[in-house]
């Protein structure tokens, strides 16, 4: 309860306006901060969201590329080690390129293989017999082979295929003599429209980007596709000059220097594999539905700040004539909200307050369904006190049992109250009959030992008889009948010699399910 003299003190008209002002500026400041933090947090959100889908993109589109051709370098090593061991002539050549034609068919991705002699002449291929036979000497591939002892995969810039017109990534590996010299070169060509199709289904809004591409900057793929696909080098980019030279993997936001768009991009290098593969999701699909809720929290901000000026114009009108009556209300509601709360001669809570209480509590432990627990307590032989000792000591009795009741509650949640005559309650929230046998014990033998004088009592002193209920998930209007059973509980104590404490379980609105008795002989 606050002191009165806080409650009274009037505040100065300069010193109430200046905090009605410092109050609405605090008020503004605080919802432009808190909605700004917002934006923030939803723009990161967005950030944070796309990052992911490319990442999860480019995870997509690296393995596809590891998968398709770390098989395709599979087949070329095979067929390399049987043109270097059985050669290429005679019935060799049939069986070689039947087992090339089942490779394509087992092999997902790859469109043919081809072997070539050291000229750069065709000398067996996957392709149907009667195949015109061509000369690949001038690719840049067989070049590289012939000029290079290097034994490893090679995956060259995007070509135009001969045998089909597609345009073909080719894959390809040198074969060697018995000698270790150039002897040929072994190729598989895989369609660039199969990188194509599988980033077709990737979910990349319209203006965002999926791309494979050497680490020269030569594009292998790309979604959406470039007319001049096989002619464009990325080498420029922000992309490889930037990033790539410091990290093999990571997400940044770049303007392409193909189409000029701005995206959040994710990049990898492909492991063990000359290649890059990046996604890109435009910033203007990012950010379209954050611009529009940007737009919608100022719009609601400014007239929010508009509307608490004007407000606080009119209040400062006004509390000058409310600050005197509100003060006066203040004090008085106190002091009515006690008397109306407290019970005048024993200074506990009247039964108003256990009935609204119990009332609240009961809803509670409904909800949560938890326990609660009734104690109600009768002085022992009362009537048979007010007639020897009068009712003026009979009220002074009351205020001690009243004081003894009341210091043996604890918790804040506990409520003691005076429910009539010399009855009385106490209220005990979540808890369990055990712990509501202990404090009704506790009570009676703190009576008991209070030693207050009663002649017309078989025991000599002033004594008490309780009976405790406790409810374990009561129904909504079972405090009705959790009453009566401690009434009947308190009458089942007094008919077994008082002094004592009777307690029962009860579930489900007050239907006994289990029985536990605590018993005190006098």
């Amino acid at each position: 309860m606050k002191p009165l003299y806080l409650i009274s003190t009037r505040l100065a008209p300069s010193a109430l306006t200046k905090a009605l002002i410092g109050f609405i500026a605090l008020v503004c400041l605080s919802l432009i901060l808190a909605t700004a933090w917002q934006m923030k947090q939803s723009r990161n959100e967005r950030i944070a969201t796309a990052k992911i889908s490319v990442s999860n993109i480019v995870l997509a589109a690296e393995q596809l590329a590891q998968d398709t051709l770390r098989q395709a370098d599979n087949t070329l090593r095979d067929l390399v080690e049987r043109v270097e061991h059985d050669g290429v002539d005679g019935d060799q050549r049939v069986r070689l390129e039947k087992l090339m034609a089942q490779a394509v068919v087992n092999v997902d991705g790859i469109q043919g293989l081809f072997i070539y002699d050291a000229q750069g002449n065709w000398v067996a291929s996957s392709l149907s017999q009667g195949t015109p036979l061509k000369n690949n000497g001038d690719r840049a591939y067989f070049i590289y082979h012939r000029d290079n002892a290097d034994v490893s995969i090679h995956i060259g810039s995007i070509v135009e295929s001969r045998s089909t017109g597609d345009m073909v990534i080719p894959i390809s590996r040198r074969i060697n003599g018995d000698d270790g010299t150039f002897a040929g070169v072994a190729l598989a060509t895989v369609p660039v429209a199969y990188f194509q199709t599988f980033f077709k289904r990737m979910d990349v809004d319209d203006k965002g980007v999926i791309f494979l591409a050497l680490n020269n900057g030569d594009l292998l793929a790309r979604r959406p596709t470039l007319t001049a696909l096989m002619t464009t080098n990325v080498a420029k980019g922000d992309l490889f000059t930037l990033y790539l030279p410091y990290s093999d993997s990571g997400n940044a936001v770049i303007k392409s220097v193909v189409d000029g768009v701005e995206r959040i991009y994710a990049y990898r290098r492909v492991a063990g594999l000359p290649i890059v593969a990046a996604a890109g999701v435009s910033c203007e699909h990012v950010f379209a539905p954050w611009w529009d809720y940007a737009y919608r929290s100022m719009a609601s901000i400014a007239l929010i700040t508009f509307a608490l000026v004007l407000l606080g114009l009119l209040l400062y009108r006004q509390i000058q004539h409310l600050i005197t009556a509100e003060n006066d209300l203040n004090i008085a509601r106190t002091e009515l909200e006690v008397i109306a709360r407290t019970d005048s001669l024993t200074h506990l809570a009247n039964r108003r307050c256990f009935d609204a209480t119990l009332h609240q509590e009961w809803g509670r432990a409904t909800r949560n369904k938890s326990f609660i627990a009734i104690i109600l307590l009768d002085i022992d032989w009362f009537k048979q006190y007010n007639d020897r000792y009068g009712h003026l000591q009979g009220d002074d009795c009351l205020s001690e049992v009243a004081g003894i009741i009341g210091s043996c509650i604890n918790r804040p949640s506990d409520l003691a109250a005076r429910y009539g005559g010399e009855e009385f309650v106490i209220l005990l929230p979540e808890t369990h009959l055990a712990g509501a046998l202990i404090i009704a014990e506790k009570v009676r033998s703190a009576i008991e030992s209070a030693g207050i004088a009663h002649a017309t009592s078989p025991l000599g002193n002033v004594t008490i008889s309780s009976g405790v209920v406790a409810i374990n998930a009561p129904g909504k209007e079972g405090y009705k009948a959790a009453m009566e059973e401690a009434d009947r509980l308190l009458y089942r104590a007094k008919t077994k010699g008082r002094n004592r404490v009777e307690g029962q379980l009860l579930e489900n609105d007050g239907f006994a399910a289990n029985l536990i008795l605590l018993r005190r002989d006098a």
